[in-house]
């Protein structure tokens, strides 16, 4: 025997940075089996089979199953290869997207988080909003059950689009300012799925960009009402003339803060000329 050319399991699983054990797994199921065993059960490795081993090594990195790489190779073919491979590739591409996706909405998490841990919840100001997009749905019955049921008809709608959309939306709400001249605070008939950019073959509608007046409320919902009430003081005080629709989107919710004291809501409602 050749030791220039052979080596023992434990040579060979080093260089090819493996264990002992994986070499001994694939031996026992057929995959990939020393080139020379000994009578005394001694296995020996090739130098020349390294290839396939890294071949073997690939596919499984690849998200190959070990029982398809052993029909592979019992089989090879051009063809076949160029067909796995491109299969593979596709996955590969699909993965690649959905990470990015989950990278963009981690950051936005993070800002979201960082410009909430910022705000003045006293401040009431005018701020500039770039054009944005919405999908909006009526719940008539203002109920949590139609509501929790809109939404995930909303977001199924979303997807229909693509998975890049997942995340990439923020829950709102429209308040009626009939509803909010009256004292009505908690008349939720309707959501939305607040979006930055625009996905085509939907009926998406329109936020123009734009000054809109703007104020957070701090704590559950169910005092929002005091926030609405310094917010119309602060228009009708500085005479601004406003939209009839206003906007809540949760900032801090209970995905990010168990205790409802902590949540942040943005109100903003379009200033008109």
């Amino acid at each position: 025997m050749n030791k220039k050319i052979y080596m023992t399991t434990g040579e060979f699983a080093r260089i090819m940075r493996i264990t002992k054990e994986t070499l001994f797994h694939y031996d026992e199921i057929g995959l990939f089996q020393p080139e020379l065993t000994q009578p005394n059960g001694y296995r020996y490795y090739s130098i020349y089979q390294t290839e396939i081993l890294d071949t073997i090594l690939l596919l499984k990195d690849l998200g190959m199953p070990l029982k398809e790489i052993k029909q592979q190779l019992a089989n090879r073919d051009p063809a076949k290869m160029l067909h796995i491979l491109e299969e593979r590739e596709h996955q590969i591409n699909t993965e690649i997207a959905k990470l990015r996706s989950m990278e963009k909405w981690i950051s936005q998490q993070k800002s979201k988080i960082h410009f909430a841990m910022q705000i003045d919840p006293t401040a009431i100001f005018t701020a500039d909003f770039p054009e944005r997009y919405y999908l909006y749905a009526e719940a008539p019955t203002a109920t949590d059950a139609e509501l929790y049921r809109k939404t995930d008809d909303l977001i199924n709608l979303l997807l229909t689009v693509g998975s890049t959309f997942k995340n990439d939306y923020d829950m709102a709400y429209f308040q009626h300012a009939s509803h909010i001249e009256s004292d009505k605070y908690a008349v939720y008939d309707n959501v939305a799925l607040l979006l930055d950019n625009k996905p085509y073959g939907l009926p998406v509608h329109t936020l123009p960009a734009g000054k809109y007046l703007t104020a957070y409320h701090t704590g559950h919902w169910d005092t929002i009402g005091d926030t609405y009430d310094r917010l119309m003081t602060f228009k009708h005080e500085h005479n601004i003339h406003t939209s009839s629709e206003y906007l809540e989107h949760n900032v801090i919710d209970s995905f990010t803060a168990e205790d409802p004291q902590d949540y942040i809501t943005e109100i903003t409602v379009a200033i008109e000329a």
